[in-house]
């Protein structure tokens, strides 16, 4: 069933539940009104009979009525009295009926008391020119009334709010939960789970949504395809590119025997070129790999102090011939569970990433500390730092920090030295940001889960 006849059904079954049950309500209500009314006026009857039989039969004429047929057949506790008030029955007047008979007398009017299950009246009767006053009053039965007019009426109304809630709750439901299952699916979607689909309770459903959802995998199954056939076009150009860069590289020793010391400088700035290509398309197909999920490391317990402490020792020869500086602010013992191959490389990225962008005659610092149950890496170079606006997005292949932190290093890069970093170190549960430093330059942080508990 189509989504707009669900939601015109619900709503008009609402309505219907809604007119029902206050036609329920307001027809109780009038019945209890109407028993009311003629408990009230069968209380209020027997004034002029009681006026009548006291005047006409006497007080003991009266006082047999009373017994025998008012309290006996109608279950009416009633008591005339004379014009001053005085109870003309040989008993006292009940609790129930000495305040109203003080306000009758009083107001010279006939005054009611709705006060289920007791129900009252006392009104001036006359008769014969002499004026009696009439108070009676009598108790429902419980078979005719179980709760107060006002508790009744409070039960009913729950009774029609919660039948209204449960279909406003229902309909509510329709919309929003499978409404926060697309939302969740397309958000790991657009967190790069290309593999995500939609809950087959919502892709299964027959309206509107059930299309939106089928939409969103199919818009999935593409997205997955085009990026899976890029990464391996990408891949594939790599391996094609490296048979012309080796007959490039047998062509320029031919070249260099050919032309002797005339062109040497031409074919060392062609042979340097080469090199650089060959470098790039080497980590391409390392970052395509590891995307392509091609690489499995060999975890092994790894003494991380000790790898930071030679990664830095040969960082340090590259830092001092361009006036540079490395070294380590802080350092702890730690072990990791990890491989040695791809923990050194992601490291080593890193660290020669801060050292080609921070300025001549200052340096990088590296520290190692523990947080908990986490071993971090802190790298801090003293460049330009990067853009705000591009540094959750630093980690990315081909994304450079700004055009003015690459300015100042003088090398561009090929962006994709921190890209390998971030999906080796993923690769061992770990993670890594980047953040700009309060005074200046960019520290890139890693953290590692620790062996040593």
């Amino acid at each position: 069933m189509r989504l707009f006849w669900k939601v015109f059904l619900l709503l008009l079954a609402t309505l219907v539940l809604t007119a029902a049950i206050s036609g329920w309500l307001s027809q109780k209500w009038l019945e209890e009104n109407r028993s009311i009314e003629l408990q009230m006026a069968a209380l209020a009857a027997p004034a002029e009979t009681a006026a009548a039989l006291y005047r006409d039969g006497g007080l003991e004429a009266y006082r047999q009525w009373q017994r025998h047929t008012l309290r006996r057949d109608q279950h009416i506790h009633g008591r005339l009295l004379d014009k001053q008030g005085n109870n003309l029955h040989m008993r006292s007047l009940p609790p129930e009926l000495q305040e109203l008979s003080q306000q009758v007398i009083k107001q010279q009017g006939k005054i009611e008391v709705v006060n289920p299950p007791l129900l009252a009246v006392a009104l001036p009767v006359s008769y014969q020119g002499e004026t009696y006053y009439w108070a009676a009053f009598t108790r429902l039965q419980p078979e005719s009334i179980q709760h107060s007019v006002r508790q009744s009426l409070v039960v009913r109304l729950t009774v029609a709010l919660l039948a209204i809630a449960l279909i406003s709750w229902l309909l509510t439901r329709m919309f929003t939960r499978p409404i926060r299952i697309l939302q969740k699916t397309t958000e790991q979607l657009g967190a790069g789970s290309l593999n995500a689909r939609t809950d087959p309770y919502v892709a299964s459903r027959k309206d509107e949504l059930g299309a939106l959802a089928c939409s969103i995998d199919k818009m999935a199954v593409q997205l997955e395809s085009l990026i899976s056939s890029h990464k391996q076009l990408l891949r594939d150009i790599s391996h094609e590119l490296r048979s012309p860069l080796a007959r490039l590289h047998v062509g320029l020793e031919l070249a260099r025997s050919a032309a002797g010391k005339s062109a040497q400088e031409e074919l060392n700035r062609i042979e340097k070129e080469a090199n650089l290509l060959n470098e790039l398309i080497s980590e391409v197909l390392t970052l395509a790999r590891i995307e392509q999920g091609a690489v499995e490391i060999q975890r092994q317990p790894l003494q991380l102090d000790e790898i930071v402490d030679e990664i830095v020792a040969d960082a340090a020869f590259e830092a001092e011939a361009q006036d540079k500086t490395i070294r380590i602010t802080e350092q702890v013992a730690c072990r990791i569970s990890g491989d040695h191959l791809w923990i050194s490389r992601a490291l080593d990225n890193v660290i020669r990433n801060a050292i080609r962008h921070t300025p001549v005659g200052s340096g990088v610092e590296v520290s190692l500390t523990r947080s908990g149950e986490q071993i971090k890496i802190e790298v801090r170079d003293f460049g330009s730092g990067a853009d705000e606006a591009i540094l959750a997005k630093l980690f990315e292949p081909f994304v450079r920090g700004s055009e003015a932190r690459e300015r100042h290093s003088g090398s561009s890069g090929y962006g994709l030295g921190l890209a390998i970093a971030r999906d080796a170190i993923e690769l061992h549960d770990g993670d890594i940001s980047a953040a700009n430093h309060k005074e200046s330059g960019l520290i890139i942080t890693i953290a590692l889960p620790c062996l040593d508990q």
